[in-house]
């Protein structure tokens, strides 16, 4: 079979944005995805912690957060500037506690403008995007490194099914191959929450992801 999975984005087209954010809307298996990350972030981190998005997109995980958590502090990460437009004006009710760097997760030093002491870097639907395991495997250093050894990740993505039977884009790959890149990098422990939306024989480009976490030293 030569059909790939996967799909191509314009995410520094306006147009192009404004569509792809109202087809992505959170359907009930995406809450699912989004209760389970909220689920572990309260439990984890205080009530008046850091949270960091990677690939912040239109802002829909950060307002589930915020909602949930107004008392946090949330800085969200994309390299597209219409992805922060649109999440900003989501926001708007949380621009108190929300900050936005725009920065490329591979190319730029995006830490760097993160200044206070983070809690907890959440990511949905974005880590395949950077086209290889060497560059999601680059992402979850950084990760490490902003937590400062002590802090969760918590990582919701497309995968590539252990039964796969098509080709999938390189930033797609098995759960297995996750959990040890995070334990290769340093994460002192990674496992896989879940898996939503599994598809072998007709996947669609929006179907199997799994939500990983990773805790860079034992919380108290």
């Amino acid at each position: 079979m030569n059909e790939v999975i996967g799909a191509q984005h314009e995410f520094h087209d306006e147009d192009f944005v404004a569509g792809w954010a109202d087809r992505f809307l959170p359907t009930a298996e995406r809450l699912k995805l989004f209760n389970v990350i909220l689920t572990e972030l309260q439990s984890y981190m205080p009530t008046d912690g850091c949270i960091v998005e990677l690939g912040i997109g239109p802002g829909y995980l950060a307002d589930y957060i915020l909602r949930a958590m107004p008392d946090i502090e949330y800085c969200g990460v994309d390299f597209s500037a219409p992805m922060v437009d649109i999440a900003r004006q989501r926001l708007t009710d949380h621009s108190d506690h929300v900050t936005y760097v725009q920065a490329d997760l591979v190319k730029d030093k995006w830490w760097k403008d993160i200044t206070m002491p983070v809690n907890a870097i959440v990511s949905t639907w974005t880590l395949h995007d950077l086209a290889s395991q060497k560059n999601v495997e680059e992402v979850y250093k950084s990760c490490l490194r902003v937590l400062q050894g002590n802090g969760l990740l918590l990582n919701g993505d497309f995968i590539k099914p252990d039964e796969a039977i098509h080709k999938y884009e390189p930033g797609r790959f098995e759960i297995a191959r996750h959990i040890e890149i995070l334990q290769h990098v340093g994460f002192k422990s990674a496992e896989c929450l879940l898996v939503l939306e599994e598809e072998i024989t007709s996947p669609k480009a929006a179907q199997n992801y799994a939500c990983f976490k990773a805790v860079a030293e034992e919380i108290k």
